[in-house]
């Protein structure tokens, strides 16, 4: 019987460091360090739309095939209003990609801060 304990603890051991390795070649909760925002801005076009810009750069070794950057959004009091999510695609390593989206909101948006770089 007391095999049968020591060896039920060693087997939760051994899942849950593979499950801690898993998680790691994955991003573990899925944020991407070897990527960056540069030039993040909130602009207003000429015909009234609000537009989030800015350029992803892939500062890894491998290629990002798909992120989101997160993106929150913020009144001229500085309170959050809402949250929208860019998706930029293949990014080399070294390289960068340019990225733009309308701000579909009716809110009054008056500033913008990326909050995190998503890697699904």
């Amino acid at each position: 019987m007391t095999a049968t304990v020591l060896r039920f603890p060693l087997f939760l051991v051994f899942t849950a460091v593979l499950l801690a390795g898993l998680l790691g070649a994955c991003g573990g909760d899925g944020t991407q360090k070897d990527a960056k925002v540069a030039n993040p801005r909130l602009v207003q076009t000429p015909d009234g739309q609000r537009v989030f810009a800015g350029t992803l750069v892939n500062q890894g070794a491998s290629t990002i095939g798909i992120a989101e950057v997160e993106v929150a959004l913020y009144d001229d009091q500085g309170s959050r209003i809402e949250t929208m999510r860019i998706q930029v695609q293949d990014v080399t390593p070294g390289d960068s990609v340019e990225f733009n989206q309308t701000v579909d909101s009716d809110q009054p948006i008056q500033q913008a801060q990326v909050r995190e770089i998503l890697i699904p």
